[in-house]
């Protein structure tokens, strides 16, 4: 029998979202299917608490294209690299399951398509919680100071290039730096990134995570980003 290979693999990270995630890797599916695209669905539950391996294992055995694997350890870079590695398809993507809507994923996924030697890299237009601006205010002017990043959305997602720009990457970051890794090393690589609007930002269920707190996590993170990646200090991430 032969096995097609999918033009578009899609990283899904998933933490403790038991309660929506079944809905979510049903409607990208339905989305995708329904635009005609060629795709596979790569669900990585790590870090998690609750039974969101369970359910998306549910779906995976329910729907085609669509596999799930579960990793104890947590971090968003994590569930990242490990799909990434998974992967089977032509051109790479990843998503933030808890906040991306399947209409924008598969807008973003057709711009691609227009430009594939670029890094297609989606940017919220709107956040939908005052605290979530701040947060991202003071993270991205704090990557802006020590790393010359300037995207307006550094951890907006779908995220979306080919498999040569992928091997170029070279991404390792573990943690929440994964993104600021990839636009980094992109800028310093002169790949260009364009980047595509997209206007959802509510969560399909659960409960944000973001508090003041995390602004102190975020800028702790950068900077050992900057230490691992601009000095000879090399930390673990």
């Amino acid at each position: 029998m032969i096995k097609i290979t999918p033009e578009f693999s899609i990283i899904l990270p998933v933490m403790n979202q038991e309660d929506h995630i079944g809905f979510v890797i049903n409607e990208f599916h339905r989305q995708l299917t329904k635009d005609k695209l060629s795709f596979e669905l790569i669900v990585v539950v790590n870090g998690t608490s609750d039974n969101s391996f369970k359910v998306s294992k549910n779906m995976a055995d329910k729907l085609k294209n669509v596999r799930a694997y579960e990793l104890k350890a947590g971090g968003f870079g994590l569930g990242v690299l490990y799909g990434l590695k998974k992967a089977k398809g032509k051109y790479l993507c990843y998503a933030n399951s808890a906040r991306v809507y399947s209409d924008e994923l598969s807008k973003s996924l057709k711009e691609f398509l227009r430009n594939k030697n670029k890094i297609v890299h989606a940017v919220r237009i709107k956040r939908d919680i005052k605290l979530r601006k701040i947060t991202s205010l003071i993270y991205k002017t704090t990557c802006q100071l020590l790393t010359n990043v300037k995207s307006s959305d550094i951890n907006g997602t779908p995220k979306i290039f080919n498999r040569e720009i992928y091997n170029k990457l070279n991404l390792k970051f573990t943690d929440s730096m994964n993104d600021l890794e990839l636009l980094d090393k992109a800028r310093r690589l002169k790949i260009e990134v364009l980047e595509f609007p997209i206007y959802k930002n509510t969560r399909h269920g659960g409960k944000s995570t973001s508090n003041y707190l995390t602004t102190f996590r975020l800028i702790k993170e950068v900077i050992v980003y900057w230490l691992t990646t601009r000095t000879p200090i090399k930390l673990r991430h």
